[in-house]
């Protein structure tokens, strides 16, 4: 059931790093390539590899809500942006066809 949890958090400290590389400048939303937007934690369990995922067994729903809560949304508004990529769709990287790329949706209030 853990697979899950450590596969996304490996893809998801990719994308934190990628996204703190912006100089600093404060961003309102979505990283570009994240072709499914931003979408909320609900419709993320929806999403067709979670659910096969969870169908799957290999991770139960509060399994995914509680990764997402800890390690995705730093700004709490339990929205991540989500990118399906072709290395997803044409990987053969074992448990690939369960994963998205996922990252915060950087949503803040300009001060």
């Amino acid at each position: 059931m853990r697979h899950i949890g450590i596969l996304l958090s490996g893809a998801v400290l990719a994308l934190a790093a990628a996204g703190g590389a912006a100089g600093g400048k404060p961003s309102y939303g979505c990283p570009p390539g994240f072709n499914l937007g931003a979408v909320s934690f609900a419709d993320y369990v929806e999403l067709e590899r979670t659910a096969a995922a969870i169908n799957a067994g290999l991770t139960t729903e509060q399994e995914v809500l509680a990764f997402l809560a800890d390690r995705v949304d730093k700004n709490g508004n339990e929205v991540v942006c989500v990118q399906l990529s072709q290395g997803k769709i044409e990987g053969n990287n074992p448990f690939g066809e369960f994963f998205y790329n996922i990252a915060d949706d950087n949503a803040s209030t300009p001060s």
